[in-house]
Order: C-alpha cells, then sequence, then structure tokens
C-alpha cells in the first residue's frame, strides 16, 4: 500500500477539517475589502459594511470633468453606491442577499457572519463573489 493512499482517499481529513482560512480581517488589512464602515452608519446602515476592491475601483474611476474635487466626488459616489444599498435592503426585507444598480453597474450585497460570527455586509460587482 502506498502511503498516500490513506491521504488521496480521505482517511486522513475529514470533510470538517478547516485546511484554509481567510478572515474578513486579513481581507481588509490586504486590501482585498475596503471598509465602509463608517459611511454605511451615516447612511442609515447598521452593520459594518465593506466592498470588494474591483467596486473600489470602480468608484474611485472619477469622471475627467470631477477630477479636480476627487475626494468630494469619490464621497458622492460612495454614498450613491451606499443609498442604494440602503433601498435594496429596505425592499427586500428578510433576505441576506440583494441586488441594486449603482454608479451604472449591476452590483449586489451580502450580509454573513464576520470573524466572530457577528452580521457584516460586502457589497460586489456582478460576477465578483
Amino acid at each position: 500500500m502506498n502511503p498516500n493512499d490513506e491521504v488521496m482517499s480521505g482517511g486522513m481529513f475529514s470533510e470538517d477539517d478547516l485546511i484554509y482560512s481567510y478572515t474578513r480581517a486579513q481581507a481588509l488589512a490586504d486590501g482585498v475589502l475596503i471598509d465602509l464602515s463608517e459611511r454605511a452608519r451615516h447612511c442609515g446602515i447598521k452593520y459594518p459594511t465593506a466592498c470588494t476592491a474591483g467596486l473600489w475601483a470602480l468608484i474611485q474611476a472619477i469622471p475627467k470633468p470631477d477630477r479636480d474635487m476627487r475626494e468630494v466626488a469619490e464621497a458622492v459616489r460612495i454614498s450613491a453606491v451606499l443609498s442604494a444599498l440602503l433601498e435594496a435592503i429596505r425592499a427586500a426585507r428578510g433576505t441576506d442577499r440583494v441586488t441594486f444598480r449603482g454608479l451604472g453597474v449591476e452590483l449586489w450585497a451580502q450580509c454573513g457572519p464576520g470573524d466572530d460570527g457577528e452580521p457584516v455586509i460586502t457589497v460586489m460587482m456582478q460576477g465578483e463573489d
């Protein structure tokens, strides 16, 4: 018997064995997720909220006429996304996932457990997981 047979047949590990985990805190620290929690609270969203780096790049893609006021334009774009999210949450009631439109593209958000089991929201562009 080959020593790897047990590993290959699943005898060494069960389906419940954790091989790797990547926490939300790590994703935020790495820039994979961008924390929008403070601005989300100002828009009326009570849970910690983050967006993907892909959506953040879209938020930061300021049209040429607005580039002189980048900070203001970025804040307006973030508020637009979060306001559309809040509207979708209010309309959806009873689900942990909503789809909505923001910045001219289809977006979606998932409410799920954070690193300590607390509810957190992640906002993404369609096609991102």
